[in-house]
């Protein structure tokens, strides 16, 4: 991932922590600035999950390493 695209998604995160959204890498509760640098990346080897509140809000993003065959 390109510089840049890393800042706009660390910024987004930051931006969405302050409502309330938490992230979590490989079932750890990371802050966005440490979700970002481990699991959002080129060629990564995580999917991201949303998790949908109420009234759909994204109350949580999950990050979990995937087995690549």
């Amino acid at each position: 991932m390109q510089n840049s695209n890393a800042e706009q998604m660390l910024a987004l995160f930051e931006q969405m922590q302050k409502t309330g959204t938490e992230f979590f890498v490989d079932g750890e509760l990371m802050l966005p600035r440490e979700a970002v640098a481990r699991a959002v990346k080129e060629d990564s080897p995580y999917m991201a999950d949303f998790v949908i509140g109420e009234g759909g809000r994204v109350e949580q993003i999950r990050f979990d390493k995937i087995n690549l065959l």
